[in-house]
């Protein structure tokens, strides 16, 4: 059973026969959502900034900032109040259109995908009221995934929180917070990525409540961990492969022209940034695209099928190959070799 293989020859060939996905593609690239890796480095980098973090909040503390942050926004609101309410009303507005936007993307590119592997007629236009329609349960389903994901987090790390910030030292022994902070942030991002993910595709794909999806993948999830995680690893595998071929597409002086552009306005160098940036536009939205796709015809594969794990297949088949390096046979391999008979 070549279950990647298929899937990843699969999503290659619908991502460069249906063009229009990579519209909805670049929505969710540019919020950088989707990949399980993603979380996996957002939360390994906030341990690592986690005790410069704590550094600065008990510093912020004892010099009174937060007085002086609550001063400075009631007089921004006495001062002129009209202006401060229509501002946060405009800030407001323009956050929930973004959410929006991002969201019923998501929605209209699980959906495309799975009426392209079902070979069901779709179109832009279908894919997208798709996404208006399901906005709703998406939405609520990332709230309630962040909320548990802070909730759990904030009941392990209070206790270490207010013992860092009740001792006078400026200094504190961070190793015991950062081994539960790994303990426990790491392996919390992992799961609840797999879980949204597979959620919202039944909420897309199956029609079902929102709680009722989070129920399924969380089933869903825990039978195929493994699998999951595989395909998770050969999902990263892509997007590094990417990463470096996108590496040597960009001039190594992208960053100097950057800069040197915001000081003196120049079209040559304009045009050189213009040109790296839709280099990293391009293959951004390549990636966010073609990884939407891959889980969909993963997602379908696990509920139609028994998929079996690459590891374990592997590791049920060492008895064979024992037995054709030494040509004799063996009573592992030959109750093995009986089994996949």
């Amino acid at each position: 059973m070549r279950i990647y293989r298929d899937v990843l020859k699969q999503s290659w060939g619908i991502l460069w026969r249906y063009p229009w996905l990579w519209s909805f593609g670049l929505l969710v690239a540019l919020t950088g959502v989707g990949a399980e890796y993603n979380s996996l480095v957002a939360a390994t980098d906030r341990i690592s900034n986690q005790a410069n973090f704590l550094g600065v909040l008990k510093s912020f503390m004892a010099s009174g900032g937060v007085t002086q942050t609550w001063s400075s926004f009631l007089n921004s609101f006495t001062s002129a109040p009209l202006l401060f309410v229509w501002s946060m009303v405009l800030l407001a507005v323009i956050a929930l259109l973004i959410i929006w936007v991002i969201v019923v993307a998501q929605a209209a590119l699980i959906r495309a995908a799975g009426a392209i592997d079902n070979k069901e007629p779709i179109s832009f236009t279908r894919a997208a009221e798709a996404g208006v329609h399901y906005f709703w349960p998406l939405l609520w389903l990332n709230i309630l995934t962040k909320f548990v994901v802070y909730l759990v987090l904030s009941v392990a790390f209070l206790p270490l929180l207010i013992s860092f910030l009740a001792q006078p030292e400026t200094t504190w022994n961070f190793d015991s917070l950062i081994l539960i902070s790994f303990l426990v942030s790491v392996p919390l991002a992992i799961i609840i990525s797999f879980i949204l993910k597979y959620a919202a595709i039944y909420v897309v794909l199956e029609r079902q409540p929102w709680w009722h999806a989070l129920e399924s993948a969380i089933n869903l999830f825990f039978r195929n961990w493994l699998v999951s995680l595989e395909m998770a690893g050969l999902m990263f595998t892509v997007s590094f492969a990417l990463s470096i071929l996108v590496y040597f597409l960009i001039p190594t002086e992208f960053v100097l022209q950057l800069s040197f552009l915001w000081q003196e306005f120049d079209s040559i160098t304009l045009i050189r940034v213009l040109r790296s940036a839709l280099v990293i536009v391009a293959a951004g939205t390549w990636y966010a695209t073609f990884q939407y796709i891959a889980w969909v015809i993963l997602f379908r594969r696990l509920q139609n099928s028994n998929v079996v794990a690459k590891l374990i297949r592997l590791t049920d088949d060492i008895p064979g190959y024992l037995e054709r390096w030494t040509n004799k046979p063996t009573t592992l391999g030959g109750v093995a070799n009986g089994r996949r008979k």
